[in-house]
């Protein structure tokens, strides 16, 4: 806790959340992230799609396949496969197994590419990569716009921990709720400033009108500033291509309904959640939902056109999840119990109370937005928005 009081002191005493939520995910001395605190899966804070087994990389990639062709088919020379925050690196090794396995015709073209900018978690993405035979590196946004090439983005469970700025009816005008350190050392919440005019015109594309709309005085929820930003900074590393940005949401008018007073912040840690954004700074994950509305809004801004979102359980299930679970019924190389935990891992990642309610919202550049019947003989994806 004294770290953040020293922080919030060096900026007089108060500031804004999205700062604050950097410095406790991202500082990397103190943050969840930066500093590598962070343990993924059943045995760590939290658990992840690629951490209960191979199975979720395997479906992705009847996914990721499709697409990756259509690129290769329109352009010459490499194409990437990139994932943008790729926590211990288990879905990047999983892919590139699962591609060098496929053995499409334009494997010899690809390179995998991670964007890390925590030091601990690039450590240990390395160390699980060492085994890949396939092509592999780390790069910063600012290298991959110096030379953008024809390539395809995965944010999985990323967008959940950009920043997010806490706002709230007060006095009949929507307000920053800001994170004050007080004179007794302790650290709480208190009105800002009025929002600017421009923070209230992305509020009210999102249905939530400047005198509030009939939502009660302290009515609070939270937007994400970063978000159009970080969509500029992926298209600026793409000459061509796909981003599938995986994550749990809600459309504007769920994610801002009068009755979700509070927003949708949690603070996860050893399979806890709770709504205490302060306590044990640094020493949590804070995640937000991801608002599907403003993410479809702001992609036009940076130049991606929007292709539709579907809810994981039903993309999984029309990559095939459920021939995948009739198939553990048949003779096979599998034990009991390795059907029954495959089985198991199949079901998880398709419950709609949990893992199956993530988000699959897929945007495309202007060159890449169909399937066309141009004589390329691509197969179109098992889910197609």
């Amino acid at each position: 806790m004294d770290w953040l009081r020293q922080r919030l002191a060096e900026q007089g005493g108060r500031a804004g959340f999205a700062p604050v939520m950097d410095w406790l995910l991202n500082d990397p001395t103190h943050g969840f992230y930066g500093s590598g605190r962070v343990r993924f899966g059943p045995q760590g804070d939290f658990v992840t799609s690629p951490s209960l087994g191979s199975a979720f990389g395997e479906l992705l990639l009847r996914q990721l396949i499709p697409l990756l062709a259509a690129l290769a088919a329109r352009t010459e020379g490499p194409i990437r496969l990139l994932e943008w925050g790729p926590g211990e690196g288990q879905l990047a090794a999983q892919l590139g197994q699962g591609l060098l396995e496929l053995d499409p015709p334009w494997l010899q073209r690809l390179e995998l590419v991670l964007v890390e900018t925590s030091a601990p978690l690039r450590d240990r993405q390395r160390q699980r990569l060492v085994p890949l035979a396939l092509p592999h590196r780390w790069a910063t946004a600012a290298e991959l716009a110096a030379a953008p090439t024809p390539g395809l983005v995965l944010a999985h469970e990323l967008i959940d921990a950009l920043p997010v700025e806490r706002f709230l009816l007060h006095q009949g005008r929507w307000h920053c709720l800001e994170v004050v350190l007080a004179a007794d050392g302790g650290i709480g919440w208190a009105p800002g400033a009025p929002l600017g005019a421009e923070t209230l015109a992305v509020l009210a594309g999102l249905g939530l009108p400047a005198d509030g709309g009939g939502r009660p005085e302290g009515w609070t929820s939270e937007w994400c500033p970063a978000l159009a930003p970080w969509l500029a900074q992926v298209r600026q590393g793409l000459s061509q291509g796909w981003l599938l940005a995986i994550d749990y949401g809600h459309p504007a008018a769920r994610y801002y309904g009068p009755q979700r007073d509070g927003g949708t912040l949690l603070a996860n840690r050893g399979q806890l959640s709770c709504q205490q954004l302060l306590q044990d700074p640094g020493d949590w994950d804070l995640t937000a939902h991801v608002c599907i509305t403003h993410l479809e809004q702001a992609a036009a801004a940076a130049a991606w056109h929007w292709r539709g979102a579907s809810l994981q359980g039903e993309a999984l299930l029309q990559l095939g999840l459920a021939a995948e679970i009739s198939a553990l019924s048949a003779p096979g190389p599998l034990d009991l119990p390795q059907r029954l935990a495959r089985r198991e891992e199949l079901l998880r990642l398709v419950d709609p109370y949990l893992l199956g309610g993530f988000w699959w919202m897929l945007l495309a550049t202007e060159g890449s937005c169909n399937f066309q019947a141009d004589g390329e003989g691509l197969t179109r994806p098992g889910w197609w928005p």
